[in-house]
């Protein structure tokens, strides 16, 4: 009799820890991104640029943008869209990253062209998110815009390394002139 109860017992024992929920544990599909769009409006500005790589990485090239923006210019405000244009109908996922905005980071790296921008919206804990920006552009020059979105960042105060994985990243050519 001893030996049946032991064997209930562990039996109960190892089924609670099997059910255990850890929702840190929860694997979520990734999504695929083919599509970055930059949306700049402001004084003179309504335009977009984007960077596509419909069969993902190690296919055709990507097409990129050059981003075009005129100098001495304040007040351009920047819009990202992130869309999966492999599926029919296209997947906006921007609405996925604002509905989970804590989860979710873009940083931007500027080489060589003479720009700026703060960042103009934040996750429910009010750190930035990036979908939303404003931008400067100083003196005619060139260089690139790196565009890096990161998924469950560790830290949203640290823009230069912020952890967590990356969903996407491009790199945008640019020009002031």
């Amino acid at each position: 009799m001893k030996k049946y109860l032991f064997l209930l017992l562990f039996a109960l024992t190892m089924g609670f820890f099997a059910c255990k929920d850890d929702d840190d544990n929860i694997d979520t599909e990734q999504e695929l991104i083919t599509t970055v769009v930059l949306h700049f409006t402001g004084p003179g500005v309504d335009q977009e640029f984007e960077f596509e790589d419909l069969d993902g990485a190690g296919g055709n090239n990507p097409t990129t943008d050059t981003i075009v923006l005129p100098p001495l210019t304040g007040n351009l405000r920047c819009h990202i869209h992130v869309y999966d244009r492999s599926k029919t109908p296209q997947e906006d996922i921007t609405e996925e990253i604002e509905a989970e905005d804590e989860e979710h980071l873009f940083v931007f790296n500027i080489q060589g062209a003479d720009m700026a921008f703060v960042y103009d919206d934040a996750d429910s804990n009010g750190a930035p998110l990036g979908i939303e920006t404003i931008w400067t552009t100083d003196q005619p020059s060139a260089g690139s815009l790196r565009v890096t979105l990161y998924h469950e960042p560790t830290n949203k105060s640290n823009l230069s390394d912020p952890g967590g994985d990356v969903d996407v990243e491009v790199t945008f050519p640019v020009v002031i002139k």
